[in-house]
């Protein structure tokens, strides 16, 4: 493989204006093929990308007058493959590269006149932030007993990018909504349980931020409190967190068209005992057809509560 460099470093500058700026730059230089069906597909949740190029390369004497096309690096991108579409077959790689350029040798290439040119690399940050608006809402709008949250997606600047690309997809476009679930849980288990909860938060966060002699003092309370018949911290913690996770959370949750569920899992830190989040990923597709999606996540947010003090029940020592 050519430089496997050339497609995992971004520069902390490959912003819209730049990278759009190079990728048109890699069209003009291939205007002597007649470039007139450019695509671009995204993966925004992997930042990989793919461009493909439908280049008419004319053979004879035409094809020797512009015999070496030179075409500078885009930060990122890499030339992937080129593809015979009068023969259906896979073209011997004829790009060289000297770490700035990639130069392309037409008189190497059979004498077909219609190719596919791919380029593939990856997508910053910073680029998918300017290229697409995503936003949830933080406060759910409750209707009964369900949480209702709005989603948006959209692409900006549709009318500049339609100047450069005739297609623009953009898959897997997802966000994050955090919905809250302490209050569930502390409402679920008994007071001996959360004051053992709360003195072992107060102890990783002494922890954390180093102050030795408050750790140990709230370690000596600790123990004392730990002599009390219960579940083990670490039996506690996973059980917690296991009706926090996807598996348990799912069912608890709907998403409406476009959009669909994706990852599902609580949101962690050294100092979080009890489960105060949890994060559903929520993806759809964007491209011109639809450069903007609207819809809304539903949390059954009394089934979920009525769920959790069931299983904390039951699974909590009963006293004798």
């Amino acid at each position: 493989m050519l430089s496997a460099e050339i497609a995992t470093t971004l520069a902390a500058a490959q912003t819209t204006e730049i990278l759009l700026k190079q990728l048109r730059e890699v069209s003009e230089r291939l205007k002597p093929f007649k470039p007139d069906v450019k695509s671009f597909r995204i993966n925004y949740l992997e930042k990989n990308s793919e461009v493909k190029y439908f280049l008419l390369i004319p053979a004879g004497v035409r094809r020797m007058l512009t015999r070496k096309i030179e075409i500078p690096a885009v930060v990122g991108f890499r030339f992937d493959e080129m593809w015979d579409l009068d023969r259906m077959e896979s073209v011997g790689f004829s790009w060289g590269y000297d770490g700035n350029k990639w130069l392309l040798d037409v008189s190497k290439l059979p004498s077909s006149e219609r190719y596919w040119l791919t380029m593939k690399g990856k997508i910053s940050t910073e680029f998918l932030n300017q290229l697409v608006s995503v936003k949830a809402s933080e406060n759910p709008c409750k209707e009964g007993e369900i949480d209702k949250y709005w989603i948006h997606s959209a692409l900006k600047d549709m009318e500049i990018l339609q100047k450069i690309w005739s297609e623009l997809n953009i898959e897997q476009v997802n966000t994050d909504v955090r919905i809250g679930v302490e209050r569930f849980f502390t409402s679920a288990i008994p007071q001996g349980v959360k004051d053992r909860l709360g003195l072992q938060k107060q102890l990783l966060s002494a922890i954390s931020s180093g102050n030795r002699d408050l750790e140990h003092r709230l370690k000596y309370r600790y123990r004392r409190l730990a002599s009390t018949p219960m579940l083990s911290p670490s039996e506690l913690y996973e059980l917690l967190f296991s009706l926090a996770s996807g598996e348990f959370f799912a069912s608890f949750v709907k998403v409406n068209q476009p959009f669909v569920l994706s990852n599902i899992e609580p949101v962690r830190s050294l100092t979080v005992v009890v489960p105060e989040k949890v994060r559903v990923g929520v993806q759809t597709d964007l491209s011109y057809k639809m450069p903007a999606a609207k819809g809304d996540l539903y949390f059954q947010r009394k089934q979920y509560q009525d769920s959790v003090s069931s299983k904390v029940k039951e699974m909590l020592p009963k006293k004798k």
